[in-house]
């Protein structure tokens, strides 16, 4: 079957929530997802089966056994290679002629420009607020969209879209660190160190405080289920594909989507608060 046909009858089911134009539209898009794990690399799955024309994806460790719990792309036959590779490789298998640059590298201030000018949306998925604000930074610098998303224990979330000519990422999200260059050692430990806040407000939500305190020490991870992640993922995803096919999206900032598995209302779009929302309880 040549490309063309091939790509039409691959997302066919699409045409009716999609109309053949914003289909074509998001063939010729690119979309750049940095972090390839739980959240990232379902999105990286979705992207393809929803005929995206290319994926840049960004990620610079291999797969661990402790990723199998909630990582679509893990699998014990993967255990050691690179996610990046592996991400690649099934993304080609499930759309054999999306364009891709799958990448194993870790985003910091000297690569970023690089990895995502020409790119028509920025997705992140990483794990350290240093990366995230370097992302979401140039991602503005750029005149580029880019979808962030936050997770905490025990099984909560959240997705906002971000705009250039919107509202900032760290002017929303109230890190206390707008504009200040993270080359300073100093802050990127002080952006750092919110996660320890987070951890300790988790304990508030429900997660072990034995946990806090071992994660706060450096003896434990951020705890996380496949629920918490694959709701990020699709929200993330959906946010992107209205923005790239002209629609608008569910949470433009400072609106965010508000995710606990656990509450009587699971999945909310909100408001920011009157004065911005709280990273600490994100």
């Amino acid at each position: 079957m040549d490309m063309d046909s091939y790509y039409w009858e691959m997302v066919k089911k699409n045409i009716g929530v999609y109309s053949e134009q914003e289909q074509e539209c998001l063939r010729n898009k690119k979309v750049i997802i940095f972090g390839l794990g739980g959240v990232g690399g379902y999105e990286a799955i979705l992207f393809s089966r929803m005929g995206i024309g290319h994926i840049t994806g960004v990620d610079p460790d291999e797969f661990e056994i402790s990723n199998i719990n909630r990582q679509m792309l893990a699998l014990s036959s993967v255990i050691g290679e690179p996610k990046a590779k592996v991400a690649e490789q099934v993304v080609k298998d499930i759309h054999p002629y999306i364009s891709t640059n799958f990448i194993q590298t870790r985003v910091d201030e000297d690569n970023v420009i690089e990895l995502i000018k020409e790119h028509d949306i920025v997705l992140e998925a990483v794990d350290d607020m240093p990366s995230r604000v370097i992302i979401h930074r140039t991602a503005r610098e750029l005149g580029i969209p880019s979808v962030g998303m936050s997770g905490s224990p025990p099984t909560r979330g959240f997705v906002s879209t971000f705009f250039p000519t919107g509202i900032p990422y760290e002017e929303a999200l109230n890190v206390s660190i707008v504009g200040g260059k993270l080359t300073n050692h100093e802050l990127r430990q002080q952006i750092a160190d919110i996660k320890k806040s987070r951890a300790w407000y988790s304990v508030e939500k429900g997660a072990p405080k034995e946990w806090a305190q071992d994660f706060c020490d450096g003896k434990a991870g951020w705890i996380i289920t496949p629920m918490r992640a694959h709701l990020l993922s699709l929200f993330s995803f959906h946010e992107a594909i209205q923005v790239l096919t002209g629609r608008e999206p569910l949470a433009r900032a400072p609106k965010g989507i508000v995710i606990d598995v656990n509450s009587q209302n699971p999945v909310q779009v909100k408001n920011a608060p009157k004065d911005g929302w709280d990273y600490t309880t994100l």
